[in-house]
């Protein structure tokens, strides 16, 4: 197949896929033998392509997606009606960066770094998709382990969980001044706020997360079944 029409079969399946594309899953598709490292050139070649035009193409969750860009959000927000109210709470954000460093890990050893009970926040993670179960561990009892989930990946702006800041790095963003304002990372209803650019982002990243969350232009809800771990 030509370069060219692959190119504009690409493009068409971004533009009408709810979720990140990745080279693989574009291979597969057009099964006509092109290589994911081919696919990867177009899709680059793309990027370029908008890179001067309204929308974007992003690498995020290990994928590609054709996002919005920043100085559209509000008259996004007001299309959608995005609701901006809901936030994670102080201990959800808490116990999710633990996950997101240690993962798997049991909600018993959560509880273990946190000193307190975390059942509820733990609850909340799981129904917001940004958590995943992520099988049970081989001791007395087999409790579930839990990892973070692509859906993580999306809101967060990162193609994979590479991109996750060191420890150390962490430590001196929360130590410095310009300490990251955790309280407005929005998820659920509210990720769509994020995703349209109506909040400020609150990863170490922002400007370049508040540009790849805006790639989840379709519904502000994570879907009902999605279990796909990251």
């Amino acid at each position: 197949m030509e370069r060219e029409k692959i190119k504009a079969i690409v493009e068409n399946l971004l533009l009408a896929a709810d979720q990140p594309v990745s080279p693989e899953t574009l291979q597969q598709v057009l099964a006509d033998g092109t290589s994911a490292d081919a696919l990867r050139d177009v899709l680059e070649e793309l990027r370029g392509d908008y890179e001067s035009g309204n929308l974007q193409i992003v690498e995020v969750a290990e994928g590609y997606q054709i996002g919005t860009r920043s100085e559209y959000f509000e008259w996004i927000r007001r299309l959608l009606k995005l609701d901006k109210t809901f936030r994670l709470s102080q201990p959800a954000l808490d116990t999710l960066s633990i996950i997101a460093y240690k993962q798997p890990l049991t909600r018993a050893e959560v509880e273990e770094i946190r000193g307190v009970d975390s059942s509820g926040v733990v609850k909340t993670l799981l129904e917001k998709k940004i958590i995943v179960p992520a099988g049970r561990k081989e001791v007395p009892g087999k409790p579930i382990m839990y990892k973070t989930s692509k859906k993580f990946l999306e809101y967060f702006g990162l193609r994979d969980l590479g991109e996750l800041p060191t420890l150390e790095d962490f430590s001196e963003e929360i130590e410095g001044d310009d300490t990251p304002q955790q309280g407005e990372l929005l998820f659920g209803a509210g990720a769509g706020a994020a995703a349209s650019g109506d909040t400020e982002p609150a990863t170490p990243n922002d400007a370049s997360s508040a540009d790849r969350r805006s790639a989840d232009r379709r519904s502000a809800e994570p879907p009902a079944n999605d279990d796909s771990l990251a």
